[in-house]
């Protein structure tokens, strides 16, 4: 019988950065949000080329591990059950302007919890007729989010102001 090794774990998971690797417990089934979820445990590293806030390289400007930042990452369901990863994101602490930023990673966008492939299966379930709430719930997300998944260039806020009416004069 063959080790399980962290490549092996990416794949069944459909994790492809490179940068993540997971630890001895990469697995465990957990109840989160009252429901019995699969959970995976795993690091996100690496040694940045450059600053992303003032953009100075690494040769330039020393830059620094600063502690790590954990992330709990909505997956596509495993097994019809809500699969989360928790990430333990790297932390960077850049000596030329004197701010952190966290390592980024291409399984989710920056600042988001929610994974890409969770956001596509969204808006391609969004061409057939079905309440947001229940594709919400089939996604273990709010519906928001996929609001926002299936209208992405919608701006609720402005939607309102948008609008124009035509009165209709009785003697027309």
């Amino acid at each position: 019988m063959s080790a399980i090794t962290s490549n092996n774990i990416a794949n069944s998971s459909g994790i492809t950065d490179k940068n993540i690797s997971f630890s001895k417990t990469w697995c465990e089934k957990q109840v989160i949000k009252g429901f019995s979820s699969i959970c995976y445990y795993g690091t996100l590293t690496y040694t940045p080329s450059r600053c992303s806030n003032c953009g100075f390289t690494s040769e330039t400007v020393k830059i620094i591990k600063y502690g790590t930042k954990l992330s709990r990452i909505t997956l596509t369901k495993s097994a019809n059950l809500p699969t989360y990863l928790f990430l333990k994101k790297q932390r960077f602490y850049c000596e030329g302007c004197h701010t952190t930023f966290t390592a980024s990673s291409s399984l989710v966008k920056r600042n988001c919890f929610i994974s890409k492939r969770v956001i596509q299966a969204i808006s391609s379930e969004g061409q057939f007729i079905s309440s947001e709430k229940d594709i919400a719930y089939r996604h273990s997300v709010s519906p928001t989010t996929v609001n926002r998944a299936i209208h992405p260039n919608s701006n609720p806020v402005m939607g309102a102001s948008r609008l124009t009416f035509q009165w209709m004069n009785s003697n027309q």
